[in-house]
Protein backbone atom coordinates (compact mmCIF):
# COMPACT_ATOMS: atom_id res chain seq x y z
CA UNK A 1 0.00 0.00 0.00
CA UNK A 2 2.79 2.43 0.91
CA UNK A 3 4.60 1.77 -2.38
CA UNK A 4 1.36 2.22 -4.31
CA UNK A 5 0.76 5.58 -2.65
CA UNK A 6 4.25 6.71 -3.60
CA UNK A 7 3.66 5.76 -7.24
CA UNK A 8 0.33 7.63 -7.33
CA UNK A 9 1.92 10.76 -5.89
CA UNK A 10 4.81 10.45 -8.33
CA UNK A 11 2.45 10.37 -11.31
CA UNK A 12 0.15 13.18 -10.20
CA UNK A 13 2.22 15.67 -8.23
CA UNK A 14 3.71 17.74 -11.07
CA UNK A 15 1.89 20.93 -12.08
CA UNK A 16 -0.26 20.85 -15.15
CA UNK A 17 1.98 23.42 -16.80
CA UNK A 18 4.65 20.77 -17.18
CA UNK A 19 2.50 18.96 -19.73
CA UNK A 20 3.45 21.42 -22.45
CA UNK A 21 7.03 21.76 -21.22
CA UNK A 22 8.15 18.13 -21.57
CA UNK A 23 10.11 17.27 -24.71
CA UNK A 24 10.05 13.97 -26.64
CA UNK A 25 12.07 11.25 -24.94
CA UNK A 26 15.27 10.08 -26.61
CA UNK A 27 17.63 7.17 -26.15
CA UNK A 28 20.15 8.04 -23.45
CA UNK A 29 23.33 6.52 -22.08
CA UNK A 30 25.90 7.69 -19.56
CA UNK A 31 28.21 6.83 -16.66
CA UNK A 32 27.39 6.98 -12.98
CA UNK A 33 29.16 6.59 -9.66
CA UNK A 34 27.52 5.20 -6.52
CA UNK A 35 28.47 4.57 -2.89
CA UNK A 36 26.75 2.63 -0.11
CA UNK A 37 28.04 2.52 3.49
CA UNK A 38 27.46 -0.08 6.19
CA UNK A 39 25.16 -2.69 4.63
CA UNK A 40 21.87 -2.76 6.58
CA UNK A 41 20.51 -5.95 8.16
CA UNK A 42 17.41 -6.99 10.05
CA UNK A 43 14.30 -5.96 8.14
CA UNK A 44 16.04 -6.23 4.75
CA UNK A 45 16.74 -9.17 2.45
CA UNK A 46 20.45 -9.40 3.26
CA UNK A 47 21.88 -10.44 6.63
CA UNK A 48 25.54 -9.46 6.13
CA UNK A 49 26.58 -6.33 8.09
CA UNK A 50 29.45 -3.84 7.78
CA UNK A 51 30.03 -3.96 4.03
CA UNK A 52 30.47 -0.90 1.84
CA UNK A 53 29.76 -0.78 -1.91
CA UNK A 54 31.35 1.24 -4.69
CA UNK A 55 29.72 1.28 -8.15
CA UNK A 56 31.23 2.54 -11.41
CA UNK A 57 28.53 1.87 -13.98
CA UNK A 58 26.78 2.79 -17.20
CA UNK A 59 23.02 3.42 -17.34
CA UNK A 60 20.96 3.33 -20.54
CA UNK A 61 17.40 4.45 -21.19
CA UNK A 62 15.29 3.61 -24.26
CA UNK A 63 11.75 5.09 -24.25
CA UNK A 64 8.92 2.63 -24.86
CA UNK A 65 5.89 4.85 -24.23
CA UNK A 66 5.33 8.50 -23.38
CA UNK A 67 2.59 11.07 -22.83
CA UNK A 68 2.93 14.81 -22.21
CA UNK A 69 4.53 14.31 -18.80
CA UNK A 70 5.14 10.59 -18.22
CA UNK A 71 7.69 8.40 -20.02
CA UNK A 72 8.21 4.68 -19.50
CA UNK A 73 11.31 3.00 -20.85
CA UNK A 74 13.69 0.06 -20.91
CA UNK A 75 16.64 0.81 -18.61
CA UNK A 76 19.49 -1.75 -18.43
CA UNK A 77 22.71 -1.22 -16.49
CA UNK A 78 26.31 -2.41 -16.80
CA UNK A 79 28.74 -2.08 -13.89
CA UNK A 80 32.35 -2.69 -15.04
CA UNK A 81 33.51 -2.19 -11.45
CA UNK A 82 31.62 -3.18 -8.30
CA UNK A 83 33.66 -3.23 -5.08
CA UNK A 84 32.43 -4.74 -1.81
CA UNK A 85 34.65 -4.06 1.22
CA UNK A 86 35.41 -6.05 4.36
CA UNK A 87 35.19 -9.46 2.70
CA UNK A 88 37.09 -12.46 4.16
CA UNK A 89 40.41 -13.35 2.50
CA UNK A 90 40.85 -17.06 1.81
CA UNK A 91 44.04 -19.13 1.65
CA UNK A 92 44.74 -22.65 0.43
CA UNK A 93 46.25 -25.08 2.93
CA UNK A 94 47.66 -28.56 2.37
CA UNK A 95 47.32 -31.38 4.88
CA UNK A 96 50.04 -33.96 5.61
CA UNK A 97 48.37 -36.44 3.26
CA UNK A 98 48.37 -33.91 0.41
CA UNK A 99 44.73 -32.84 0.55
CA UNK A 100 44.23 -29.18 -0.35
CA UNK A 101 41.36 -26.98 0.73
CA UNK A 102 40.60 -23.30 1.29
CA UNK A 103 40.05 -21.64 4.65
CA UNK A 104 39.36 -18.17 6.01
CA UNK A 105 42.72 -16.53 6.77
CA UNK A 106 41.21 -14.20 9.37
CA UNK A 107 42.09 -11.15 7.26
CA UNK A 108 39.57 -8.86 5.55
CA UNK A 109 39.76 -6.94 2.30
CA UNK A 110 37.81 -5.63 -0.69
CA UNK A 111 36.56 -7.88 -3.45
CA UNK A 112 35.83 -6.65 -6.99
CA UNK A 113 33.27 -7.79 -9.51
CA UNK A 114 31.62 -7.09 -12.86
CA UNK A 115 27.84 -6.76 -12.98
CA UNK A 116 25.12 -6.51 -15.61
CA UNK A 117 21.41 -5.82 -15.13
CA UNK A 118 19.88 -6.54 -18.55
CA UNK A 119 16.28 -6.42 -17.33
CA UNK A 120 15.45 -2.93 -16.13
CA UNK A 121 12.59 -0.46 -16.45
CA UNK A 122 12.28 3.21 -15.59
CA UNK A 123 9.40 5.65 -15.29
CA UNK A 124 9.89 9.41 -15.57
CA UNK A 125 7.71 12.38 -14.75
CA UNK A 126 8.46 15.83 -16.20
CA UNK A 127 8.17 18.67 -13.68
CA UNK A 128 9.38 21.36 -16.11
CA UNK A 129 11.38 21.65 -19.30
CA UNK A 130 14.62 20.87 -17.46
CA UNK A 131 13.60 18.68 -14.50
CA UNK A 132 12.34 15.09 -14.32
CA UNK A 133 11.73 12.69 -11.46
CA UNK A 134 12.37 9.01 -12.04
CA UNK A 135 11.69 5.61 -10.50
CA UNK A 136 13.58 2.52 -11.69
CA UNK A 137 14.06 -1.16 -10.99
CA UNK A 138 16.25 -3.90 -12.46
CA UNK A 139 17.52 -7.46 -11.99
CA UNK A 140 20.84 -8.94 -13.06
CA UNK A 141 23.95 -10.75 -11.88
CA UNK A 142 27.48 -10.02 -10.67
CA UNK A 143 30.67 -12.11 -10.92
CA UNK A 144 33.27 -11.53 -8.17
CA UNK A 145 36.92 -12.55 -8.05
CA UNK A 146 36.19 -14.73 -4.98
CA UNK A 147 33.21 -15.99 -3.01
CA UNK A 148 30.95 -13.30 -1.54
CA UNK A 149 30.20 -12.70 1.25
CA UNK A 150 31.65 -15.90 2.81
CA UNK A 151 33.54 -18.97 1.59
CA UNK A 152 30.41 -21.18 1.55
CA UNK A 153 28.68 -18.76 -0.85
CA UNK A 154 29.50 -18.21 -4.55
CA UNK A 155 31.41 -15.87 -6.83
CA UNK A 156 28.31 -15.55 -9.01
CA UNK A 157 25.51 -13.64 -7.34
CA UNK A 158 22.18 -12.29 -8.53
CA UNK A 159 21.10 -8.69 -8.03
CA UNK A 160 17.86 -6.82 -7.43
CA UNK A 161 17.57 -3.05 -7.13
CA UNK A 162 14.88 -0.39 -6.93
CA UNK A 163 15.18 3.35 -6.48
CA UNK A 164 14.54 6.83 -7.80
CA UNK A 165 15.73 10.39 -7.96
CA UNK A 166 15.93 13.54 -10.06
CA UNK A 167 17.34 14.30 -13.50
CA UNK A 168 18.25 17.85 -14.53
CA UNK A 169 18.81 18.60 -18.21
CA UNK A 170 21.33 21.42 -18.05
CA UNK A 171 22.10 21.21 -21.78
CA UNK A 172 19.76 20.30 -24.66
CA UNK A 173 21.14 16.75 -24.85
CA UNK A 174 22.91 16.29 -21.49
CA UNK A 175 21.44 15.73 -18.03
CA UNK A 176 22.76 15.38 -14.49
CA UNK A 177 21.30 12.43 -12.60
CA UNK A 178 21.04 12.27 -8.78
CA UNK A 179 19.40 9.38 -7.01
CA UNK A 180 19.16 6.56 -4.52
CA UNK A 181 18.67 2.83 -4.96
CA UNK A 182 18.27 -0.17 -2.69
CA UNK A 183 20.63 -2.86 -3.98
CA UNK A 184 20.51 -6.54 -2.99
CA UNK A 185 22.85 -9.33 -4.02
CA UNK A 186 22.78 -13.02 -3.12
CA UNK A 187 23.33 -16.41 -4.77
CA UNK A 188 19.61 -17.26 -4.58
CA UNK A 189 20.23 -20.46 -2.61
CA UNK A 190 22.50 -22.03 -5.22
CA UNK A 191 25.32 -22.56 -2.68
CA UNK A 192 25.71 -24.01 0.82
CA UNK A 193 25.18 -20.53 2.32
CA UNK A 194 23.19 -17.54 1.08
CA UNK A 195 23.62 -14.64 3.55
CA UNK A 196 23.09 -11.86 0.98
CA UNK A 197 24.22 -8.23 1.15
CA UNK A 198 22.07 -5.09 0.96
CA UNK A 199 23.20 -1.61 0.06
CA UNK A 200 21.63 1.84 0.38
CA UNK A 201 23.30 3.40 -2.65
CA UNK A 202 23.52 7.14 -3.34
CA UNK A 203 24.51 7.87 -6.92
CA UNK A 204 25.42 10.66 -9.31
CA UNK A 205 25.70 10.36 -13.07
CA UNK A 206 25.44 12.03 -16.47
CA UNK A 207 23.01 11.02 -19.23
CA UNK A 208 23.72 11.87 -22.87
CA UNK A 209 20.87 11.80 -25.39
CA UNK A 210 21.57 9.91 -28.61
CA UNK A 211 19.59 10.22 -31.83
CA UNK A 212 17.61 12.92 -33.58
CA UNK A 213 14.40 13.08 -31.50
Amino acid sequence: MRLGAIVIVFLTAAPAAAQSAAEPARFEIGPYFGVARHSPVGTHLGVTPDRDHVFVGVHAFAPLWSSHRVTLGFAPDAVPLLVVTNNPVYVTVTTLDGERFRVDSGERGPVVGFAVAPIGFEGRLAFSRGWQGFMASSVGCVWFTREVPILEARRLNYTLEVGGGLQWRYRPRTALRLGYKFHHLSNFYTALANPGIDGAVFLVGVQQAIGSR
